[in-house]
């Protein structure tokens, strides 16, 4: 998954809805603009979204001739995110009035897939789960989640459970309708949850902006890249049950954490929590999931290495866990999806992921 190719898609969308929102309550901001990213991870995509925001907004206050405030950046995530690594990524602080006089912004040469190389916020770090409250009341002006709401607070219980209609024997992900709707009804509890903190903590009026992995089909099993990258864990899993690297227990409990909804079911789930008006909901077809898009001969190997690394990048943490940190079978495993993915690369290129994004306004 190219994540900077999916910041530069939402970049535009991203800044259409600051424009046309934000200028409702300029006038309330109090000296200082707050804004939190949920889910913010580390890295390049992470501060050129949060300069995008900064950037927006501050033009929306030049444009009318109004004093432009001090920024607050919280960067969010879960304790295990790499901060310290954030932090010392951040570009130096250049001041908020850029040169000092205007409030316009010191010029920078930086093309738009890289940060600028000073910042013009103050940042702070929150850690911990965006399913329940972070902030005091009413003291955020601007949240954004981008990759992040996909991700579910836990597995669906039902589904682990061997007397359950939605146990899902020997598979990893959605498997059948009723493993669907249990991990519907997960994500509808998971992110009730997330807009109702985030209601508490948004001012009245304020925006939010978020964006997830979904699908663009009306059928929950049509899971998009969300799917594939289900089903090569579960081949990686089912190679190691029948090397006996593993008991066939260990495929049977393991069940990933995430859900690709729909356009229809996010607005359903934002109308029904009722905190929040839709301003705009789409959905992006089409970016790859694998980091190539074709394989030459002699190239099946370097294809397979990026692949397992890029699958270690986003599974090892859960993987690892299940397999209680065992060193010799969290490589055996991804070296499965690595040499999986050599030999049957044409798999793997066709899977594409859709983003489901939504820009949303408090009541």
């Amino acid at each position: 998954m190219d994540t900077l190719k999916i910041v530069l898609a939402l970049k535009p969308l991203l800044e259409h809805g600051i424009y046309q929102n934000v200028r409702s309550f300029i006038k309330a901001v109090d000296g200082v603009f707050r804004i939190a990213d949920f889910g913010c991870a580390i890295g390049m995509n992470t501060l050129l979204t949060a300069d995008t925001i900064v950037t927006a907004v501050k033009s929306i206050f030049i444009r009318h001739c109004l004093d432009v405030p001090e920024f607050q950046v919280h960067f969010v995530d879960l304790p295990s995110n790499d901060f310290n690594t954030l932090f010392r990524t951040l570009p130096p602080f250049r001041g908020v009035s850029g040169d000092g006089r205007t409030g316009l912004p010191t010029p920078a040469v930086h093309g738009e897939d890289k940060p600028p190389a000073t910042r013009s916020y103050f940042a702070s770090a929150v850690s911990g789960s965006h399913y329940r409250r972070l902030f005091p009341r009413q003291t955020l002006h601007f949240c954004h989640s981008s990759t992040s709401l996909h991700w579910l607070s836990q597995v669906p219980r039902s589904i682990e459970d061997i007397s359950s209609p939605s146990w899902n024997d020997g598979h990893v992900y959605i498997s059948s309708d009723a493993v669907a709707d249990a991990y519907l009804n997960q994500f509808k509890q998971d992110f009730a949850a997330f807009l109702g903190a985030r209601a508490e903590e948004i001012i009245p009026g304020g925006c939010m902006f978020i964006a997830l992995l979904g699908r663009n089909s009306v059928d929950i099993k049509e899971q998009s890249g969300l799917g594939a990258c289900a089903f090569h864990l579960e081949a990686a899993f089912l190679e190691l049950v029948k090397e006996g690297l593993i008991e066939e227990e260990k495929l049977n409990s393991f069940n990933i954490p995430y859900y690709g909804p729909s356009v229809e079911e996010l607005k359903i789930a934002v109308e029904t929590e009722n905190s929040f008006e839709i301003d705009s909901v789409r959905t992006l077809s089409g970016f790859p999931l694998h980091p190539l898009l074709e394989v030459g001969e002699g190239e099946e190997d370097m294809f397979g290495r990026i692949v397992g690394k890029h699958y270690r990048a986003l599974f090892e943490n859960i993987v690892g866990a299940h397999l209680g940190w065992n060193e010799y079978l969290i490589d055996e495993f991804f070296s499965r999806i690595e040499k999986r993915a050599a030999a049957k690369y044409g798999e793997y290129l066709p899977n594409t992921l859709d983003l489901v994004m939504g820009f949303l306004l408090r009541k």
